[in-house]
C-alpha cells in the first residue's frame, strides 16, 4: 500500500483537485439547466447554487480518489494502466484527431439530422454556453468521467471477464479488452440519458442520439486508454467539448 501511494499520490491528487473544481461547476451548471419551477423548489428547500456546487465538488473529488485508486490497481492487473510520464507525439496526434472529429460530431448531426425531428435540439443552440457549463465539460467531463468509465469501469469489466473466462490464460486477451470497452462505452452513453431526459424528454430520437453519439465517443476514448493510456482519453474527451463549444459560440 505504501509503495502504491508513493507511486501514484500525485495522480490521485490531480484527480481529486480536478474533481473538486469540476464538481463545483457541474453543480452550478446543473441548477442553471433545471426548469424554472424546479429551481424555485430547490431554492425554497435551501438548496442554493453554492450548496449544490459544494455537494457535487465533494462527491466528484471522492470519485477521483476512490475510483482513481481502484482503477489504477485494476488497470495494472489487466495491462490497461500505463505509467507513461511524458506526452508523446503519435498518441497526442491521435487524441487531437478524435477530438476534432468528435467536436464536429457533437454539433453537425443535430443541425443536419436530429434537429429536423426534435426542434428542441435546435432551440438549445439559441442560448450560448455559460461559463460553469464550459468549465464543467473540460474538468468533470474530461477527467472525472474518464476516471469513472475508462480507468475504473473498463478495467473492472476486463478484470472480471478475465477471471471468469480466462483464469488459466497468462494475460488478458484482446477479446476481453474489446468487450470491456464496449461495456464501458454503453454505460457511458446510458449515463447521459438522465440529463437528456431533463432537457428534452426521452423520445426515441433523443435516446438514439444519446446512445449513438456518446457510445461511439466512448469506444474511441476506450481505444485511446487501451492503446496509449488514460491521459490521451482525457485529452480527446476534453478536446471534443472544446471544439464543439467553439463551433457553438462562434458559428451558430
Amino acid at each position: 500500500m505504501k509503495a502504491f501511494v508513493k507511486n501514484y499520490w500525485k495522480t490521485l491528487l490531480f484527480f481529486a483537485v480536478v474533481g473538486l473544481i469540476g464538481g463545483w461547476f457541474t453543480g452550478l451548471y446543473a441548477l442553471e439547466s433545471y426548469p424554472p419551477q424546479m429551481q424555485q423548489e430547490m431554492l425554497a428547500q435551501g438548496m442554493s447554487a453554492g450548496m449544490l456546487g459544494l455537494i457535487s465538488a465533494l462527491q466528484s473529488a471522492g470519485y477521483g480518489l476512490v475510483l482513481g485508486a481502484a482503477g489504477i490497481w485494476l488497470g495494472k492487473k489487466v495491462g490497461l494502466w500505463k505509467d507513461e510520464r511524458h506526452i508523446t507525439k503519435k498518441p497526442l496526434l491521435a487524441a487531437i484527431i478524435i477530438a476534432v472529429i468528435g467536436g464536429l460530431a457533437l454539433i453537425l448531426p443535430d443541425l443536419l439530422i436530429f434537429g429536423k425531428y426534435e426542434p428542441a435540439l435546435l432551440d438549445m443552440y439559441a442560448v450560448k454556453p455559460t461559463v460553469p457549463f464550459l468549465l464543467a465539460t473540460v474538468t468533470y467531463g474530461a477527467v472525472i468521467e474518464e476516471v469513472m468509465l475508462r480507468l475504473f469501469m473498463m478495467s473492472l469489466v476486463a478484470f472480471v471477464l478475465h477471471l471468469l473466462f480466462e483464469r488459466k490464460r497468462d494475460g488478458v486477451s484482446t477479446a476481453v479488452l474489446v468487450a470491456a470497452n464496449v461495456t464501458s462505452a454503453l454505460l457511458f452513453a446510458a449515463g447521459h440519458l438522465p440529463g437528456n431526459d431533463m432537457m428534452f424528454g426521452l423520445t426515441p430520437v433523443i435516446v438514439l442520439r444519446c446512445m449513438l453519439l456518446n457510445g461511439v465517443f466512448g469506444l474511441a476514448f476506450g481505444w485511446l486508454y487501451r492503446r496509449y493510456g488514460l491521459r490521451y482519453a482525457m485529452i480527446a474527451h476534453g478536446g471534443c467539448h472544446v471544439v464543439s463549444k467553439l463551433i457553438w459560440i462562434l458559428f451558430i
